[in-house]
């Protein structure tokens, strides 16, 4: 669809030449050696998108005075996401947006840059060790060569979000691993641990937040303290390393303290951080340099269309890895819960959680009903859901909403048994949207989490 868009904005005179022969490099090596191609005819049957919606967009977007694209992480998680990115910050590229205010594209602010991570990473006393991908956990807690024996989980919730949720699973039900979970809530992959450490909420200690989408920082404090025994991360943190002999004053300090010395840290941004209101705890907003948006971080100075540093040097398509399967499988957002965030509120109970959206072509050719229970499935796993119809979903795609745990489904496992371990093609992400997956009618009943016959046995084990 990106290289469509190129290829009219070049075809029509859309471009800016005045600003790519100063800040672009690489602009005549993708026009004449990849766009020649990409005509809305041929974008059309690669993707579905009507040549003439192309042509539409193409025309709204090279004609608008600051056109601005916010990218979401989204089309990063495919097997071809880093490419598609790619293709897309060549957009404003092509037309100039960035010289003028407003125009440009964004996927995060990276406000965190703000602060010297080093300060509480201690990077100086990391010592060579494997490292495990998050994406890839569940083949990893299966490993039977150099086997991983201890898991300490803190700040996620890897049997409910992680993907190849089977495998996951498997991998948490070892009677070999030992596994911490520091949690607030009874989440599913608390429900694999050995032991459970009460966590804090963000009102029972002092953080410093940032944001994604706004160049706003702020610092929080306390507003009561922690119930029972709960702790932070950084508190339990500390008292392990009491425990394990470690008496280094880094370990001495409080959640205050190291919030102080990331505000102190902010002297490397490139302009003065406002660190007192930081300290009262009112919001700040991050200033940005002079002509920050004509500075590009690169070797050359200037936007790299053509890297030389990548293969290929100059960008262009290939196809997403192919999956068995009738239909996509995109699951979105619910407003319900964030990720899987939530899922601790009763009144969830009373709602519908697992609905599958299916356009109507679809459901008639397989003589589906409205608000029947269904089963998504593909070679790694299957779950149950509520079927409805509706034209907002396109033919040939099916989409569910919500990250749920397990307790709250229909069935005894949730999305991300659909999905893959398999990476993107840079940058080791993960392919969450590379799914495909066939529908069927549900047979049978389909137990309820905690009477599936490997989670019952660990539970009630551990």
């Amino acid at each position: 669809m990106a290289l469509g868009v190129l290829h009219c904005l070049q075809r029509d005179g859309l471009c800016d030449e005045a600003f790519i022969d100063a800040y672009v490099q690489g602009w005549t090596e993708l026009a004449q050696d990849v766009l020649q191609k990409y005509t809305p005819a041929y974008v059309q049957d690669a993707t579905g998108v009507p040549a003439a919606v192309v042509e539409e967009l193409a025309a709204a977007y090279g004609r608008a005075r600051a056109p601005f694209i916010r990218l979401g992480t989204g089309l990063s998680r495919y097997t071809n996401g880093a490419m598609t990115v790619r293709l897309i910050a060549c957009l404003p590229a092509a037309v100039g947006a960035w010289q003028h205010d407003g125009g440009g594209l964004m996927m995060s602010t990276s406000c965190s840059t703000a602060f010297d991570q080093s300060v509480v990473t201690k990077d100086e006393w990391k010592k060579p060790a494997r490292r495990v991908n998050m994406c890839e956990i569940g083949s990893a807690l299966l490993q039977t060569e150099r086997p991983i024996r201890s898991l300490f989980v803190y700040s996620s919730n890897p049997a409910c979000t992680a993907p190849d949720q089977n495998q996951v699973i498997a991998g948490l039900s070892r009677e070999d691993l030992f596994t911490v979970v520091h949690e607030r809530f009874l989440t599913d992959t608390a429900r694999y641990a050995d032991i459970i450490l009460p966590a804090t909420t963000s009102l029972e200690h002092d953080d410093l937040y940032y944001s994604y989408g706004s160049y706003v920082v702020g610092r929080g404090k306390a507003v009561i303290e922690p119930l029972g025994q709960c702790r932070s991360n950084w508190r339990v943190a500390c008292d392990l390393a009491k425990a394990m002999g470690i008496d280094d004053p880094f370990f001495h300090q409080s959640e205050d303290d190291l919030v102080e010395a990331l505000i102190d840290s902010t002297s490397s941004w490139p302009v003065p951080v406002d660190g007192e209101a930081l300290r009262r705890g009112d919001p700040v907003e991050l200033g940005l340099p002079e002509q920050y948006k004509l500075t590009f971080g690169t070797p050359s100075g200037k936007i790299e269309i053509r890297n030389d540093r990548e293969t290929p040097a100059v960008p262009d398509y290939f196809p997403a890895c192919e999956e068995d399967g009738d239909y996509y499988f995109t699951n979105g957002t619910d407003p319900r819960v964030l990720d899987s965030s939530f899922n601790e509120r009763d009144e969830l109970t009373r709602s519908r959680t697992m609905v599958l959206f299916m356009h109507p072509d679809d459901a008639a050719r397989q003589g589906f009903s409205d608000g029947e229970k269904v089963v998504a499935w593909n070679s790694r796993g299957e779950a149950l859901f509520t079927l409805h119809i509706t034209d907002r979903t396109a033919p040939g795609q099916v989409v569910s909403e919500g990250l749920w745990w397990i307790e709250r489904c229909p069935g005894d496992r949730s999305v991300n048994a659909l999905t893959s371990q398999r990476l993107s093609d840079k940058g080791r992400g993960s392919t969450f949207y590379n799914v495909r997956v066939n529908v069927r009618k549900a047979q049978q009943a389909v137990l309820p989490f905690g009477q599936h016959k490997t989670a019952d046995k660990i539970i009630s084990d551990k």
